[in-house]
């Protein structure tokens, strides 16, 4: 059955899943420390992989209290534990999942993916013990060594997630004769292309579908076939693409951000991207790399240069307060897009850079769009 998300499912899709599609879970990265070897199929980038660092969203937070303020600029209802693996770093996870529980309630549902190197009863009872409610386990589809992993009992909502690589039809099959009767569901994800694992897929003989898909050619039509395999059987399974990725899950869960984060004078799209007006003062503009500006040693007196030019604009072209602010974080001022329009001439006279931009409302403020005006 084809769902309104771009996915297909067979039976009830996991709460974690139907969480997630509506964009009320936050992606909380353990850690990009991982138990088993590099997969050539992982889309975890390189300046995560390997690198024992957490993020919230898309927020690299350094404080564990960060997380609970990105769920509540998130409105987030739940939270997906990722990495790396999260079993990785035990004591952390259990801290993350303790923090999130007291905060928000048992009722925030939490769920974690994790390849089964780490997995043991001891592990399990911990985690079901601060009250995970639901684990995913990522088996190695060449090799049944550890599947056995896969039964142990447990409180705790159990399934399996898995990549559909072209040319794994077998091995995939003998993974679901093992695992029907033993877990709750199996997520099977449309094989996608990454910055990181493009050259390995394609030295493998893997292809992008179409000319604007990311989706790994030959992975839908694989999934459907496993489907139709599944079908005998009485397990939960969900095909979630890149299609529900892109287009569903992050768009829904920018668009709860925005609600929050926008200002007044923000302009949200129905994507869920904040469209502003900016003014940069000389030596910060867009070209500037803005991961260098958090290095910045004068960074607080480039912000007390912008909290003077911010009252002279306001006196001067009668610029009501709620509609300027400071971005400390780009080191800008920001507006709507009507000031910059209008003033662009005055404000070029006075050696600035008006534009109007746009951008996501996460945390990093990534750039769509950067149009001097």
């Amino acid at each position: 059955m084809k769902t309104k998300y771009y996915s297909y499912l067979l039976g009830k899709m996991p709460k974690g899943c139907q969480m997630c599609v509506k964009g009320l879970k936050e992606v909380v990265f353990v850690t990009g420390v991982c138990s088993k070897k590099p997969c050539f199929f992982c889309p975890i980038s390189d300046k995560k992989f390997g690198k024992d660092d957490i993020y919230a969203n898309e927020w690299k937070v350094s404080n564990l209290n960060d997380l609970i303020k990105e769920a509540k600029l998130c409105s987030s209802k739940g939270a997906g534990l990722t990495g790396g693996d999260p079993l990785a770093r035990l004591d952390r996870t259990i801290k993350i999942i303790k923090l999130l529980k007291k905060k928000f309630g048992s009722k925030f549902h939490i769920h974690l993916y994790t390849p089964l190197n780490l997995v043991t009863e001891t592990v399990i009872k911990k985690l079901e013990k601060v009250g995970l409610d639901e684990i995913r386990f990522h088996p190695d589809l060449d090799s049944s060594k550890l599947w056995n992993k896969i039964k142990m009992k447990t409180k705790m909502v159990k399934g399996v997630e898995i990549p559909v690589i072209p040319g794994k039809e077998k091995q995939i099959k003998k993974l679901i004769d093992f695992i029907k009767d033993k877990v709750q569901f199996l997520n099977l994800n449309e094989l996608e292309l990454s910055d990181t694992n493009v050259c390995k897929l394609y030295d493998k003989g893997f292809i992008a579908k179409n000319k604007v898909s990311y989706a790994v050619k030959g992975s839908e039509a694989l999934a459907k076939k496993l489907l139709k395999y599944c079908a005998k059987t009485k397990l939960n399974v969900h095909y979630c693409t890149v299609t529900l990725k892109d287009k569903v899950q992050l768009i829904n869960r920018l668009k709860r951000r925005a609600k929050n984060v926008k200002s007044k004078f923000d302009y949200m799209t129905k994507e869920g991207t904040l469209v502003r007006g900016a003014i940069y003062i000389t030596g910060f503009t867009p070209d500037l790399a803005y991961s260098k500006l958090d290095k910045l040693k004068n960074k607080s007196e480039v912000i007390s240069k912008l909290k003077i030019l911010k009252n002279k604009l306001m006196k001067e072209f009668n610029i009501p307060k709620e509609l300027i602010e400071i971005d400390s974080k780009k080191l800008r001022l920001l507006t709507n897009v009507k000031v910059v329009s209008e003033l662009k001439f005055e404000l070029k006279k006075k050696k600035l850079y008006p534009a109007i931009v746009e951008e996501l409302p996460s945390h990093d403020q990534f750039e769509i769009e950067c149009e001097m005006v």
